[in-house]
């Protein structure tokens, strides 16, 4: 059904309200998006009985965003899920013993790529058409550098004001000190998701732009996890593979993007330490010692 919204998507394009064909064109895009989203709603209402109903699930829940969605950066981001999907170990939905399972998946996420990039489909504002990566690209920074730089310094400031929070260092909890704290955590917090909002949405123009798209990915997979138990295991497992993020090269683009990953992970280190993502929290003597959250 998405193929065929995408198909009558583009026969609609270049009619006026003048055209006589414009109300056949449109009744058959208003046909084809309700179809869509009857069968997105069925398949997520369905009961997930294994890993492969969920993810159908989630497929059909980004098919659902796309075609419901007045946010942009909502279609961006999963515009840049749908590219990235084979280059990066932390996209879950893929079974390497159930090649049809994944044929299908991957003809959902080609269907609904192709959707994304018609012209005047959805207005993506800032965020271009679609992510096109060149190794030609020589800039000393793209959109993506910037971004990453920003989304580095929001964990900073959020691991800083969120130790002044954790229960060995706080004090009194009823204290104007206290309140004021907690509000400057709070907004930290909403400083480092915005942030890693604008991450995952970015147009990636280079490999490198590819490489911090995955580090942001892999900080919205931690920051997704509601249990501590699953947010720990999977920290160490990116702890475990961080060589297999880094970018290679001897070029400055490399050099630079590999010292802003390093700084990635010194502050996922530090933030899972916190306590309120499962971490350890203060040494005794009220510091943070080098110890995992693992």
């Amino acid at each position: 059904s998405l193929v065929e919204l995408t198909a009558a998507e583009r026969d609609l394009v270049g009619y006026t309200d003048q055209d006589p064909a414009l109300a056949a064109y449109t009744c058959a895009v208003d046909t084809g998006r309700a179809q869509t989203l009857t069968h997105c709603a069925a398949l997520i209402a369905g009961a997930t009985v294994d890993e492969m109903a969920h993810g159908m699930q989630i497929a059909a829940r980004m098919v659902r965003t796309v075609l419901t969605t007045d946010k942009p950066s909502e279609v961006a981001m999963i515009r840049n899920i749908c590219v990235m999907r084979n280059d990066t170990i932390l996209f879950p939905l893929y079974r390497p013993d159930r090649p049809r399972y994944n044929a299908l998946l991957d003809t959902a996420f080609d269907a609904l790529t192709a959707y994304i990039l018609l012209p005047g489909t959805v207005t993506m504002g800032n965020h271009g058409v679609a992510p096109v990566l060149s190794d030609n690209v020589d800039v000393a920074h793209t959109e993506m550098s910037r971004r990453f730089i920003s989304l580095v310094a929001a964990m900073d400031q959020f691991v800083r004001a969120d130790q002044m929070i954790q229960r060995r260092l706080a004090g009194d909890v009823r204290t104007p000190q206290f309140t004021s704290a907690m509000v400057g955590a709070e907004d930290a917090l909403t400083a480092m998701h915005d942030a890693l909002h604008h991450v995952m949405a970015v147009d990636l123009l280079r490999p490198e732009d590819g490489a911090l798209w995955e580090m942001g990915y892999a900080l919205h997979s931690l920051l997704g996890q509601e249990d501590d138990e699953a947010r720990v295991f999977l920290f160490g497992t990116l702890i475990d593979h961080q060589v297999n993020f880094m970018v290679g090269g001897s070029h400055a683009v490399a050099r630079r993007t590999r010292q802003l990953q390093t700084e990635f992970f010194i502050l996922l280190t530090e933030l899972m330490q916190l306590q309120d993502f499962g971490g350890p929290g203060p040494d005794d003597d009220g510091t943070f010692g080098p110890m995992m959250a693992a």
